[in-house]
């Protein structure tokens, strides 16, 4: 996973695009990745979303779901 700062819980928003990290002291933009992070500890509750909304539900981290590359039941073009 990669390490959004939105789901860090040291990240704090200020507004709906920009936060701040109460750890490094620094400004975060919305789309702000740290992979190299080490102080970041996942927090399921989007960080940036509960400006918007109060009921914490609907700011939940949810995983995309992986898409299969093909259906079992479907030929290949290029299958010799």
């Amino acid at each position: 996973m990669k390490h959004y700062c939105r789901y860090c819980i040291h990240c704090i928003a200020q507004d709906e695009t920009e936060a701040v990290c109460e750890e490094l002291s620094i400004m975060i933009k919305k789309t702000s990745v740290r992979d190299a992070c080490k102080l970041f500890d996942f927090c399921e509750v989007d960080a940036f979303y509960i400006c918007r909304s109060e009921n914490p539900e609907e700011c939940k981290y949810k995983p995309r779901i992986p898409k299969k590359k093909q259906c079992d039941g479907q030929m290949s073009l290029f299958n010799t």
